[in-house]
């Protein structure tokens, strides 16, 4: 999975996260997510000079070749245009994102293993013009590799801590679409705010996000700051002061399961067997939002979604939230 979505506690070093605006252009597909923009000619001046972390790209032309190392391709889908290549998910190896049907045809994209070591021939040998790797955590390791292969765009503090707004609007500068990138990125704040306005009583209220990657093995997101837990903050939520206070570097002993209660809580399990664990375990039976139904727990995929909120998957995950920030906001 790509940078294995960060769902071990190296993960949570930097991260553990309808319709159109009115005039924005475009339309909804019918499933509550933006529809994707008219496939057309960059309308960017090019050369496009972007600098990062590791260095400056420079894009000389309008880029038709173009690999997604980390979940850029929902932007590009947003855009109307499909890369020769993204970074694999093994937690969905039939390669099929709910959140990118109808958006974007992938079956001739080459899917990359990003887990390990990235096949620097394999990806020379696609000839990109160029490679998005706006949140690849792995980027120190290749960047000067990758970059004398094609104009490689990384991120400009750490990976994981940009917005899902800032990185779309880098790869949609990258491209030459900013103008179109504007209006998907609005088209889907608008489905945010539309969701806080219809649970108002999520204001004030606080959540909780977990993953259990191994026996005895709780990683729990304790920055407030992190682009994994943006979603819950625009919705108008704040961190539990169970974390906040019982979380050290990430890491919750299983002793002390009850500082995962809030008004939400959201669990991530590597397997279907660490949930049955979990399930049977009383101390996390006893915990009032479990009791009470506020509790989402989820596969992996799920959680690597969260992990990396997209301009296309937040639709997709308001959905799978909705339920049970509804018996949030409705609580106590």
């Amino acid at each position: 999975m790509r940078n294995r979505l960060k769902l071990i506690p190296a993960f949570f070093l930097a991260v553990i996260a309808l319709a159109l605006a009115a005039g924005c252009g475009g339309s909804d597909d019918g499933d509550g997510t933006p529809a994707p923009a008219p496939a057309s000619a960059a309308s960017g001046s090019f050369p496009v000079t972007l600098k990062d972390k590791f260095g400056t790209a420079v894009v000389p032309a309008e880029p038709k070749r173009i690999i997604a190392l980390s979940y850029e391709e929902d932007t590009l889908a947003a855009l109307g245009i499909t890369p020769i290549a993204y970074g694999k998910n093994e937690y969905k190896p039939d390669g099929v994102f709910p959140w990118l049907t109808g958006k974007v045809d992938l079956s001739k994209s080459t899917a990359l293993d990003t887990a390990g070591d990235l096949n620097l021939e394999q990806i020379a040998a696609l000839k990109p013009d160029l490679i998005l790797a706006t949140n690849f955590y792995g980027l120190a390791d290749y960047y000067d590799r990758l970059s004398k292969i094609a104009p490689t765009v990384g991120f400009t503090d750490d990976a994981g801590i940009a917005t899902w707004q800032e990185n779309s609007t880098i790869i949609g500068k990258a491209v030459g679409r900013e103008a179109d990138t504007a209006k998907a990125i609005a088209a889907t704040d608008k489905i945010i705010k539309d969701t806080a306005t219809g649970l108002p009583g999520l204001a004030g209220k606080t959540f909780s996000y977990s993953f259990y990657y191994e026996p005895g093995g709780l990683a729990v997101i304790d920055d407030p700051e992190t682009v994994s837990v943006q979603l819950y903050s625009e919705l108008g939520m704040k961190l539990a002061p169970g974390v906040t206070e019982n979380v050290v570097d990430r890491s919750l002993s299983m002793e002390k399961l009850s500082a995962l209660d809030a008004d939400f809580v959201l669990i991530g399990y590597a397997t279907p067997d660490l949930k049955t664990e979990m399930d049977g375990n009383k101390l996390f039976t006893e915990i009032p939002a479990v009791r009470a139904g506020r509790v989402l727990e989820v596969d992996a995929f799920t959680a690597g979604a969260v992990n990396n909120p997209t301009i296309l998957n937040i639709p997709w995950q308001l959905e799978q939230l909705k339920p049970t920030l509804a018996k949030a906001a409705a609580s106590s």
